[in-house]
């Protein structure tokens, strides 16, 4: 049997078709859901075991991996989903505090699990980490979501580098479009079937060869 994978960050229809693919491959899923009992499906497969998670809060980030660590013998595969926040007014019309609001639920909590995902592989002595940033095609992002894209893939690429002699597999899937369900099918062919061959890259959807290996100079 599949060990489960850890699918978190931002909750989208993309998400739903991803997790999805993993079932259909029979490895089980502990999904991340709001610090909120109204975000967890009534109806849920068994393969999907719900974990709550307030994106904000060092201390909820880090109760999850503890709950993953504890319930998944052998812990060792994690998907971090982003994308856009919606944030679609011109940067002079946005208000500070949706600005200030925003980066603190998407910024910091992506990078408060991927701490706790990162420190969990490197006390365990390995792991599979995927980051993945879906936007739906937007030809030119919004401004706040343009800063985030590029913050996300600036932080993989660094992670790329700063961990290449690390026991860890890192990569990084981006898909400026095509449907939610496609996508999904690619990133778990990425993830699963050309584990190898996709790791330590930025990888776009439709692109046939992806990114050479980042390396320290």
């Amino acid at each position: 049997m599949h060990k489960p994978v850890l699918i978190t960050g931002k909750q989208t229809t993309f998400r739903e078709d991803l997790v999805q693919e993993f079932l259909n491959r029979s490895i089980p899923v502990y999904l991340t859901v709001e610090d909120r009992e109204s975000d967890v499906p009534q109806e849920l497969d068994s393969r999907i075991t719900p974990c709550t998670w307030a994106r904000r809060s060092v201390l909820s980030t880090r109760s999850l991996l503890l709950k993953v660590e504890r319930e998944v013998e052998g812990f060792d595969r994690a998907v971090v989903l982003c994308g856009p926040e919606g944030i679609n007014s011109p940067v002079h019309q946005t208000e500070s505090a949706v600005i200030e609001e925003r980066i603190d639920f998407s910024i910091k909590g992506y990078l408060f699990v991927i701490r706790e995902i990162l420190s969990s592989f490197m006390r365990r002595g390995g792991g599979d980490l995927t980051v993945i940033w879906f936007d739906g095609g937007s030809e030119v992002l919004p401004p706040f979501d343009a800063s985030l894209s590029g913050a996300v893939q600036s932080l993989v690429r660094s992670l790329l580098v700063y961990y290449e002699s690390e026991p860890v597999t890192i990569r990084g899937l981006q898909a400026a479009g095509g449907e939610p369900r496609e996508v999904a099918h690619w990133a778990l062919e990425m993830i699963v079937d050309r584990a190898d061959r996709s790791a330590g890259r930025w990888q776009k959807h439709g692109q046939r060869s992806g990114l050479l290996p980042f390396r320290k100079g």
